[in-house]
């Protein structure tokens, strides 16, 4: 009996004061009753006593242990719910990283595209403004070719027929009739070069023209251009050679280079009415044949230098010519591998200068 008693006050003890505050009362009570009772040696009454104490002890129990479970429960459910939370907050941030990162990803892709976009139609806009450009300067060609065509070929062919008309006329004398056949004979040829220059242009610009290229001995050859351009000069000045060297042999096309050296005299005999003009022929510190014109005339002002080669570009409209010169001989020099320029420390006059390579290496 005494280890029954024990074994319930052991759980009574063992139970959260908010549970048994409220009945510690009781079951000292209790325990006086049935002290008493054993005292008094009335053994049934006090084993009743300790039945309603045990009977007690388990009531106690079981709301104890529901009160525990109810408590355990909650807590899972708690917990449970928390867990629930946290899964649906990571969820929730991997569901935004993914859209975050995805958004990054489709702005960096329209970023970069766009940026593509922005390139084709930066390069489209210049390719329009390059084609618009060489519109607009076809158009300026093309009026300037009608333009000078319609000038130049207009004096020749008004003094062909006014003198012409005059060799009909009956009675004249024979020197009249010499000097109205030299200016009809001056005129055939300032219509035949003009015809030339024309074809000469038209004919450079085709990307897959082929020249002569052979070896030549230059030395030669300025000799006999000067000889020949002094024999025909309408002009005053002196013409003459300069060279130290006795023969100089490269690979050329001999036509086209004796065009480029008539082209440049004759348009120093234009600008230099007296005085002189040189033809000079050196090698140079890297092994080009340079050649150059030196004339005593107007020179050319600085301003006007590096337009000089373009077409139909004429430093004085009153003089006779085309002023396709200057740009043919460009031309011809790029193709033969060499350059063209004008001597801007010269002031006494013109000089123009070119390179020509002593071999090619493209034959062309």
């Amino acid at each position: 009996m005494k280890l029954l008693i024990l074994l319930l006050i052991f759980v009574l003890s063992g139970m959260p004061s908010s549970l048994c505050a409220e009945e510690v009362i009781v079951d000292s009570l209790y325990w006086q009753n049935a002290e008493q009772k054993m005292e008094e040696e009335e053994y049934k009454d006090a084993a009743r006593i300790y039945s309603e104490m045990i009977v007690l002890g388990d009531s106690l129990f079981r709301v104890y242990t529901g009160e525990r479970v109810e408590d355990m429960r909650k807590d899972y459910t708690i917990d449970e719910l928390e867990l629930q939370n946290s899964a649906q907050q990571k969820r929730l941030l991997q569901l935004s990283f993914i859209i975050i990162l995805s958004l990054a990803v489709f702005l960096l892709g329209g970023f970069f595209y766009l940026k593509k976009v922005g390139k084709r139609l930066l390069y489209s806009k210049n390719e329009l403004q390059k084609a618009k450009s060489m519109a607009e300067e076809s158009i300026r060609n093309k009026s300037l070719f009608l333009s000078n065509m319609s000038h130049e070929i207009k004096t020749p062919l008004n003094a062909l027929a006014g003198f012409s008309e005059v060799l009909t006329t009956p009675g004249i004398d024979e020197a009249t009739r010499v000097q109205c056949n030299d200016v009809i004979q001056l005129n055939s040829e300032l219509l035949l070069k003009l015809i030339n220059d024309v074809v000469d242009i038209s004919c450079l610009d085709v990307a897959n023209m082929k020249f002569s290229i052979t070896t030549h001995e230059v030395v030669t050859l300025c000799r006999n251009v000067v000889k020949m351009l002094d024999n025909i000069k309408q002009t005053s000045a002196d013409i003459r050679f300069e060279t130290e060297l006795t023969s100089l042999e490269i690979e050329t096309d001999q036509g086209r280079l004796q065009q480029m050296l008539v082209n440049l005299l004759v348009n120093a005999t234009k600008f230099t009415k007296e005085g002189s003009i040189t033809l000079a022929l050196r090698l140079d510190e890297q092994g080009f044949a340079e050649f150059s014109v030196t004339d005593t005339g107007c020179g050319i002002p600085l301003e006007r230098q590096s337009t000089i080669f373009g077409r139909f570009e004429k430093l004085n409209e009153g003089v006779q010519g085309t002023g396709l010169g200057l740009s043919i001989c460009k031309l011809i020099i790029k193709r033969l591998g060499g350059e063209i320029w004008v001597d801007s420390g010269y002031t006494a006059g013109a000089r123009f200068v070119f390179i020509h390579p002593l071999k090619q290496e493209v034959v062309r």
